[in-house]
């Protein structure tokens, strides 16, 4: 017996087909990532220096490393280290993973691909606010500076201190008047992934029988 293609096949094709794609591009850009981390050199602990990467990032769930680019300048290494141990502290790492997740699953929901970037952005600023949040004011205009020279920065190195023009002076003012924006991060990510399983439970509820 033919069965017959209804709208609500099809939106499930087509469903499948962009979260199939969604993976599929995680899984490659992961296998390149690996590759580029061939050779990295262990500077200490879970740290790592690699000659392939132009930007400092996580790699990890269960034991995360922190790599590092081999040509990070010295006096932004100690700012990038603590920040990036402050995402691993905060189990930043983790969440960042589900969101992804809710987002492969709900890549055709502007919600959810807002919240996703918002967390992304507000994990960054409370990272810096963490870091240094009773700083001596020397030590917030040291870190304010590093953020002004990476912004002048050409893009083929970057690091979590680089931001954009527009994200550029919210950091900033989070870092010269620092306080704890943790639980933000947290209930933005919480949305991201409460839309996801809200978004779930309706696909489910209206997906056609077999």
């Amino acid at each position: 017996e033919q069965i017959q293609m209804t709208p609500m096949h099809a939106v499930a094709l087509v469903w499948s087909a962009g979260m199939a794609g969604m993976m599929l591009y995680s899984v490659v850009q992961y296998l390149g990532l690996r590759r580029r981390l061939v050779g990295s050199v262990q500077l200490k602990g879970n740290i790592y220096l690699a000659d392939h990467i132009d930007t400092a990032f996580v790699v990890g769930l269960v034991q995360p490393r922190i790599y590092l680019p081999s040509g990070v300048p010295h006096k932004e290494r100690y700012f990038i280290l603590a920040h990036e141990q402050h995402h691993i502290r905060r189990g930043d790492h983790i969440i960042k993973l589900l969101a992804y997740l809710a987002l492969c699953i709900h890549w055709f929901n502007p919600l959810v691909w807002l919240a996703f970037v918002l967390a992304g952005k507000d994990m960054e600023m409370s990272c810096d606010e963490a870091v240094m949040y009773g700083r001596p004011k020397e030590i917030r205009q040291q870190y304010a500076s590093l953020l002004l020279e990476t912004a002048d920065r050409s893009p083929g190195f970057t690091s979590c201190l680089s931001a954009s023009a527009g994200a550029l002076r919210y950091r900033l003012k989070n870092i010269v008047r620092p306080k704890k924006r943790i639980v933000g991060a947290v209930l933005v990510s919480v949305l991201c992934f409460s839309l996801a399983v809200l978004s779930t439970t309706t696909c489910v509820r209206f997906a056609p029988a077999p």
